[in-house]
């Protein structure tokens, strides 16, 4: 009855566990993707004809951004996160039209009666089964069928979602099988495989370096030696329609307004604390970081200004707000411990001999600093004006706290065991001569609770952030983009080449289907409306269209440069080496006659995990495979040069191991050709199913 119940209890957990999108396929099972709302104004989209209305693609997208936030612990989304959430989405909702159509096209059904058997058969889905398992992780199969014999009015709605998951994984499996029954997994394939996991072999090889055999060979190519290797390689410089984009970003920074609002209502925390609530309490229902009662902290743990404020305070002390790197939090005190762990607070001022500096020089330059330290001067300003460390003017060489195995020896040494207001110098290390000053040292260590909180643009900083790139938008439509924006003092930024056809991410924007949208449906010059980014609001004008081709070979001779120079030093190498290695020499003859090189020899490997000291060289591999024991190859080109090798051992192929593994092995190749089957499908068909996308229309 234990496990009865423990269902029951569970049974919104079924519910949950069924409406969170995963995979397409499984998402949009109960989701009626021809839409009621088609050809009305609340339509996002319309995928091979069905309509897809916005309350049900913003349905998903709560959930699956819900989801996204219990992976991250309740962290709240940034605008990046859901513009990807719905770009996935999206994605998903196209996928499954894809399904849908297919399932349509093939009169694949699933009957009532072959579910039944599943959920009663001797291997019954995981969807259900997961939830009889006992304390050591075993299905306990008398608890399953007590439940399904009685599972009880409570549980028949999560039952219900339940079986449509499994009619819609059962949907899938069969087209999947009728999609991919053509495909197979040659025994040679499967023998192959076993021979690249298991079988040992032995190598060794000569190695001609083009880096030595063809070191002078640095001149620039010429042109017939650029077309051929544009010409061999011309599938490369192949493109799609093309973008560039220029644009003015408004970055979406927090206002003094925003951070005092957040100020204020930490100290209306901070009150309440003082008037008896209970802290924990408080940070329970305000923090976005939950309280670690095992945590101990000592000072370097804390940010600089976190330590300053909380260490010096008593237990039960409460302290903030104080920044954090995201905003401000207060803290309180909960417990102290004193350790041996102790930390040190210092500053140096640094003259460097590490980069080649007159030693005796810099020796007489840190005594002379050294004397105005001991004398008592300013040490930040003598750091600032005198320390080579960088940073020291602005920090005035305060290296804040640290423990043991954070310096080096000397450093340590000179340090540890000082009194604060100790001066100790010169010390030399690796780095040159320090002066250093010992501010305090503590062996504390404190739990804290924390109200941490971020502070961010809130509703009216966007909102005026927005309408000065909606002003921006219409007087740069007037006035010209570039001219507008020198005009108000803006940055004007330019993208790299995008495709449209590579997704919806634009290069030094992030995700935005919308703008590629806007990008591939304007000319150059025409400036958009204000699109969202992920940090703020963009205003975008297109600067450059490049129709689908090649890109021609002026254009890329400095890209392929350096390949090309290469290529003819491995050609030359080649030729080296076949005059070297002649016919039918072995290694010890070709090394004899030639004493710059040397016979390396292999340790035992298997395929699959490289070739020790060569890599994974597939030219090299396919040689070892290829050849008997004791065999010598011809010299072949490597992926670093040119090599003469040889087999000298091969462990036996083992007949019975491999009746063994090799239904396995068969198993896992056939899942990889069939999912990159079903991949490839899938793109096909996103190519040929007709989309119409308004998403811009609804998110900017």
């Amino acid at each position: 009855m234990g496990m009865m119940t423990k269902m029951r209890d569970n049974a919104h957990v079924f519910i949950m566990a069924f409406a969170v999108v995963f995979v397409a396929f499984w998402v949009f099972s109960d989701l009626d993707i021809g839409s009621l709302m088609q050809g009305s104004m609340n339509e996002i989209g319309n995928i091979g004809g069905k309509a897809i209305s916005y309350q049900e693609f913003q349905d998903v997208v709560e959930r699956v951004s819900e989801q996204r936030k219990d992976q991250n612990k309740g962290r709240e989304l940034t605008e990046n996160d859901y513009m990807q959430i719905r770009e996935q989405v999206w994605n998903d909702f196209v996928t499954q039209a894809i399904v849908e159509q297919a399932i349509e096209d093939f009169g694949i059904s699933v009957a009532d009666q072959e579910i039944t058997d599943w959920v009663f058969s001797e291997n019954p889905p995981e969807q259900l089964t997961q939830y009889f398992k006992d304390s050591t992780g075993q299905f306990n199969r008398d608890a399953y069928n007590q439940f399904l014999q009685n599972p009880g009015p409570e549980n028949q709605q999560a039952l219900v979602a339940i079986e449509s998951q499994l009619r819609s994984e059962l949907l899938r499996t069969k087209l999947t099988n009728i999609l991919t029954s053509s495909v197979i997994v040659p025994e040679s394939s499967v023998r192959s495989k076993f021979i690249e996991q298991n079988t040992d072999f032995v190598s060794s090889y000569v190695f001609f370096d083009p880096r030595v055999f063809a070191a002078k060979d640095t001149a620039a190519p010429t042109q017939d030696e650029y077309e051929t290797y544009y010409d061999k390689n011309k599938e490369r410089f192949k493109t799609e329609d093309m973008r560039k984009i220029k644009f003015v970003l408004f970055p979406e920074i927090p206002s003094k307004s925003d951070t005092a609002a957040i100020a204020n209502e930490l100290s209306t925390i901070k009150d309440l604390a003082a008037s008896g609530t209970d802290f924990l309490e408080l940070v329970e229902n305000n923090s976005e970081e939950q309280y670690d009662s095992a945590r101990w902290f000592t000072r370097d743990q804390v940010a600089a200004d976190v330590a300053k404020e909380v260490f010096s305070q008593p237990v039960g002390s409460v302290v903030g707000p104080v920044p954090n790197e995201t905003g401000l939090s207060v803290y309180k005190v909960m417990a102290e411990k004193n350790t041996d762990n102790v930390m040190y607070h210092a500053a140096h001022i640094l003259l460097r001999t590490d980069g080649g500096q007159d030693e005796a020089a810099q020796k007489a330059k840190a005594l002379t600093v050294l004397a105005k330290a001991k004398a008592g001067e300013d040490f930040a300003k003598l750091a600032a004006q005198y320390s080579e460390e960088p940073g020291a003017a602005e920090r005035g060489g305060d290296l804040s706290w640290f423990g043991k195995g954070r310096m080096v020896k000397e450093f340590e040494d000179a340090v540890f065991g000082a009194r604060p207001g100790d001066i100790k110098g010169l010390v030399k290390t690796q780095f040159g001569f320090h002066i250093i000053k010992v501010f305090d040292r503590s062996s504390r260590e404190v739990k804290l609770a924390e109200v941490r909180m971020a502070i961010t643009a809130g509703s009216g900083t966007k909102d005026a952030l927005y309408e000065r790139a909606r002003d921006f938008a219409y007087f740069a439509n007037e006035n010209g983009f570039e001219a507008e924006a020198a005009a108000q003092k803006l940055q004007v930024q330019e993208t790299p080449e995008f495709a449209q056809q590579t997704g919806s991410y634009i290069p030094n924007i992030g995700t935005n289907p919308a703008l590629v949208k806007f990008a591939f449906e304007y000319g150059v010059g025409q400036v958009s409306e204000v699109h969202r980014s992920s940090n703020g609001y963009v205003v975008a004008m297109v600067s450059e269209e490049r129709p689908a081709g090649y890109r021609p070979i002026e254009e890329v001779k400095e890209q392929i440069k350096p390949q090309v120079v290469y290529d003819r030093q491995m050609k030359n190498t080649l030729k080296k080496a076949r005059e070297i290695a002649g016919t039918g020499k072995s290694l010890e003859q070709i090394v004899g006659a030639n004493p710059t090189l040397t016979i390396a020899n292999t340790p035992p490997y298997k395929i699959q995990s490289g070739v020790p000291n060569v890599g994974a060289d597939q030219a090299f591999i396919g040689k070892m495979l290829g050849l008997k024991v004791g065999g010598v190859t011809a010299p072949f080109i490597g992926q670093r040069g040119i090599y003469v090798a040889r087999l000298d051992s091969k462990s036996a192929f083992d007949e019975t191991a491999y009746k063994v593994k090799k239904d396995e092995i068969r198993q896992q190749q056939l899942s990889s050709v069939q999912n990159e089957f079903i991949q490839s499908w899938i793109e096909q068909k996103r190519k040929e199913i007709d989309i119409v996308d308004n998403r811009d229309k609804f998110f900017r």
